[in-house]
């Protein structure tokens, strides 16, 4: 049997881990801490020629000339931007952000590890008021979790669908357009999207914690003091457990692709 050759890049603690997790006797692989290809990982790639490359969450900043030595491997990915996607246009690219398993473990991860940034404030959960934005499965896990601890939820969103699906759950709702009218003392967005204006940037006055992927919420040019930007918490406060959801996502990508 060939024994397959990885290729894992990333500074988050979760890519280290599963580097480790992915190693066996019929598996060779490879760890690089890096923000951006570079220099040193075309030469890695040009002289082991791996079989599978796993990307990190955002796109590796490209700092060489030209990225070498991935023709013929199986890229897992996050999120592509155009160059990258011109770079892997020829490959097999799993991206693990669509996969069902992945995007629900990862976003309960998500939730809990928000808990435990906002009890780092030495604030009670229980009894508070949160406004979260958007309905997706961070929302929805988020939601969920902090009125099972004791908390008001609020949902505002942009769409009909997500308006009357939250209704259903017995939220109460807004839409993002009316976001002023409300009263709460938190501020959570989950949508990824550059949304907030310098309008609604003059009506909401609580401190707003921003999970959405980086650059966050904010529109070019706004700022506020009481604004925090936490992407990528499950790699932060849970490695370990964060790295067993991206294996098992990878893994079984590859078991459905070779049952095909």
């Amino acid at each position: 049997m060939k024994n397959e050759k990885w290729l894992v890049i990333g500074t988050d603690a979760r890519l280290k881990i599963l580097a480790k997790k992915l190693s066996g006797p019929e598996r060779t692989v490879f760890y690089k801490s890096r923000t951006a290809w570079d220099h040193e990982l075309n030469q890695l790639a040009l002289s082991e020629r791996p079989d599978y490359i796993v990307l990190p969450i955002q796109p590796l900043k490209i700092e060489a000339p030209a990225v070498l030595g991935l023709n013929d491997a199986i890229v897992f990915c996050g999120k592509t931007n155009s160059e990258w996607k011109e770079i892997i246009k020829d490959n097999t690219v799993y991206y693990y952000l669509e996969d069902e398993e992945f995007i629900w473990q990862n976003a309960l991860l998500t939730a809990e590890a928000f808990v435990a940034t906002f009890y780092q404030t030495k604030q009670a959960i229980s009894g508070k008021r949160f406004i979260i934005t958007g309905f997706g499965r961070v929302a929805k896990t988020l939601g969920h979790l902090l009125r099972s601890i004791g908390a008001e939820v609020v949902i505002a969103v942009r769409s009909d669908v997500q308006l009357n699906e939250a209704k259903a759950f017995r939220y109460e709702v807004s839409y993002l357009a009316d976001l002023g009218e409300i009263k709460a003392d938190y501020f959570i967005n989950t949508i990824p999207a550059k949304w907030l204006d310098s309008g609604m940037n003059e009506q909401i006055r609580m401190p707003v914690y921003d999970l959405a992927s980086y650059p966050g919420c904010l529109q070019d040019g706004v700022e506020r003091d009481n604004y925090e930007l936490l992407p990528a918490l499950p790699g932060k406060f849970f490695p370990n457990d964060a790295a067993n959801i991206l294996y098992n996502s990878i893994v079984g990508q590859l078991r459905r692709r070779k049952s095909c």
